[in-house]
């Protein structure tokens, strides 16, 4: 791919979504958006009816959980606007008033299926797969109208191309390199190759760089902060991110390479959100290093080196933390801990799990 040739494709708008939220409920609302975004949907949250519905019509998602009591729409209101806003679009009711005469409302007005608050994760996760099935059907049935769409945007983005001097075929050959690097993303963290859902990361992951380098003017003397703001938003620095800073900044990709290696910050290895580092020097090898490693990594399930599936944790060892009279050490996130038995490990990680639910 040649990332210095690349431009961005529609900066500003909001990425393909499988679920949007509409609840006013921000606890019940974050806590569905946890469930899901951990079962790999692409999930949005509006707090308000009438900002979901211009959402609904604006990203056509797949499924919709809604509140009927939602603020800013009355009662079932927004049932029957959302199906002139999004016709793809399969509305289930999620309410913490439930009753048998709202639920045959519902129905009647076009909702796939009722659940009742506070929601049971399985039974949320089965209605919006089977939700999300029943709109790629929908989908299908639109396909000519949406088809033309496409055919619209597509024969815009080429006009802004011949004026920028790209030919077709240079355009063509930019996005095929982004969807191999997409393939590439993917399957480096064990995900199954789907075309879309990978290409909608790739673009968001794009989008939220490109966020990071105007918040410094994209200037190249802000190339190691840059770096460090992406580091630290997705904690490691993705190939296809790299190739795109090149690109902006112009910036030959060996001297961002080369800053990478150089600082121990960086990482070009998918890292955990919470990184758990057990010091190995001398001091901490004499009193019992390798047996605090030992409880870390059978705490976590893990091996020196490696990082979950879902991207919680890393487990590493690093030479000296310069905590010598602490010793053996462990640095978890920015705290160090003290040669920590398995019950205060297992706390540790509890509380971790806690938060991110509540996040």
């Amino acid at each position: 791919m040649n990332s210095r040739r690349m431009t961005v494709i529609g900066p500003e708008a909001s990425p393909p979504l499988d679920v949007l939220i509409i609840d006013d409920d921000a606890a019940s609302a974050e806590a569905c958006r946890r469930i899901l975004e951990e079962d790999g949907y692409r999930v949005a949250v509006a707090g308000d009816g009438e900002q979901g519905l211009r959402m609904a019509e604006a990203d056509n998602p797949s499924v919709v959980l809604l509140d009927p009591e939602i603020a800013g729409v009355a009662g079932f209101e927004a049932l029957g606007r959302l199906a002139e806003a999004a016709s793809a679009t399969v509305p289930v009711v999620m309410t913490g008033k439930g009753t048998v005469d709202s639920a045959v409302e519902s129905m009647r007005l076009g909702a796939h299926d009722y659940l009742a608050k506070p929601v049971n994760p399985e039974r949320l996760l089965e209605s919006v797969r089977r939700g999300v099935e029943l709109g790629r059907l929908r989908r299908r049935a639109h396909a000519p109208r949406m088809k033309q769409d496409l055919l619209l945007q597509a024969l815009a983005l080429l006009e802004e191309a011949y004026s920028l001097g790209m030919g077709k075929r240079t355009l063509l050959e930019e996005l095929a390199g982004l969807e191999t690097e997409a393939k590439r993303h993917a399957q480096s963290l064990g995900r199954t190759w789907d075309k879309g859902r990978a290409i909608a990361e790739i673009r968001e992951d794009l989008l939220q760089a490109d966020a990071i380098m105007r918040s410094y003017g994209f200037r190249k003397n802000a190339l190691i902060q840059t770096l460090l703001d992406v580091q630290e938003k997705f904690h490691w620095l993705p190939r296809h991110i790299l190739e795109w800073i090149s690109g902006r900044l112009d910036v030959p990709l060996r001297e961002i390479y080369g800053i990478v290696h150089f600082y121990e910050a960086f990482s070009l290895e998918p890292r955990g959100r919470h990184s758990f580092q057990v010091c190995t020097g001398t001091a901490c090898h004499v009193r019992g290093s390798s047996e605090l490693l030992s409880r870390v990594s059978a705490a976590l399930g893990l091996q020196p080196g490696q990082t979950d599936s879902r991207l919680t944790y890393t487990l590493e060892t690093v030479h000296c933390l310069g905590c010598c009279a602490l010793a053996p050490v462990i640095q978890i996130d920015s705290d160090y801990y003290r040669d920590p038995d398995r019950s205060r490990l297992d706390k540790i990680i509890k509380t971790m799990q806690r938060e991110e639910a509540q996040a």
